[in-house]
C-alpha cells in the first residue's frame, strides 16, 4: 500500500475571506489589546474561555482554532504566564492552563484536543474531599521550537519538550523529552531519535 500526498486548496470563497478578516479585526480591537502581547497577524478564533489575558503573550503569526481554553490562573503566589512563539498553529479544542509558566516555542503544530498544564492539585483523602482540595502544585512547562503534538496529547507539570520533538496521538507526557525525539504511549516513552 502506498501513501498518497494530498494537497489541500488554500483558496477560500470570497465571502468567507471577507467575513473572517472582519471578525479578526473586531477580535483584535476588543480582546487583543487586553493581552500581554499580541503579535502581528496573530489570532485566537472563537475561544471557549480566556482568563488572565494580561498574562498571555502571542508572538507574530500565531493562530489558535476555535473552542480553546487558555487560562493564566491567578493564585495566592502570583499569576500564571503563557507565551506562544512565532508561527505556532494550534488546532481546535486545545486547553492550556498555567499557574506558574507555560512556554511554547516557535513554529510548533498542535493537533486537536491537546491539553497542557503546569499544575495539579494536592489532595489529602483522609481529611478532605476532591472538591474541597484547592492547594496547587505548579512547575513550569517548556515546549521548544518546531514541536509537533499529536491528537489528544497531554503534557503535565514540570515537563520540558526539546526542539523538533514529536509527541504521538493520545500520549501522556510526564517526563522530559529530548530534542528530535519521538515519544508515544501512556506514559509517553521515547521510541526513536530523528537525525
Amino acid at each position: 500500500m502506498t501513501d498518497i500526498l494530498v494537497q489541500q486548496s488554500s483558496k477560500k470563497p470570497f465571502l468567507y475571506r471577507v467575513t473572517h478578516k472582519i471578525h479578526k479585526e473586531i477580535w483584535r480591537l476588543f480582546f487583543g489589546r487586553k493581552l500581554g502581547q499580541l503579535g502581528g497577524n496573530s489570532f485566537i478564533h472563537k475561544p471557549m474561555l480566556l482568563s488572565g489575558l494580561q498574562n498571555i503573550y502571542l508572538q507574530d503569526n500565531v493562530y489558535i482554532w476555535p473552542n480553546s481554553r487558555i487560562e493564566a490562573i491567578e493564585t495566592n503566589i502570583g499569576s500564571g504566564k503563557i507565551s506562544i512563539g512565532c508561527g505556532t498553529k494550534i488546532n481546535p479544542n486545545v486547553h492550556i492552563a498555567a499557574a506558574s509558566r507555560v512556554s511554547i516555542g516557535s513554529n510548533c503544530l498542535f493537533a486537536s484536543n491537546v491539553y497542557i498544564t503546569d499544575h495539579d492539585h494536592f489532595w489529602d483523602p483522609e481529611h478532605e474531599t476532591p472538591t474541597e482540595s484547592q492547594s496547587l502544585i505548579a512547575s513550569p512547562v517548556i515546549i521548544g521550537d518546531n514541536v509537533w503534538l499529536g491528537e489528544g496529547a497531554k503534557v503535565l507539570k514540570g515537563v520540558t519538550i526539546g526542539k523538533g520533538a514529536i509527541i504521538g496521538a493520545s500520549a501522556l507526557v510526564t517526563k522530559d523529552v529530548p530534542s528530535n525525539a519521538i515519544a508515544v504511549g501512556v506514559p509517553a516513552k521515547i521510541i526513536d531519535i530523528r537525525n
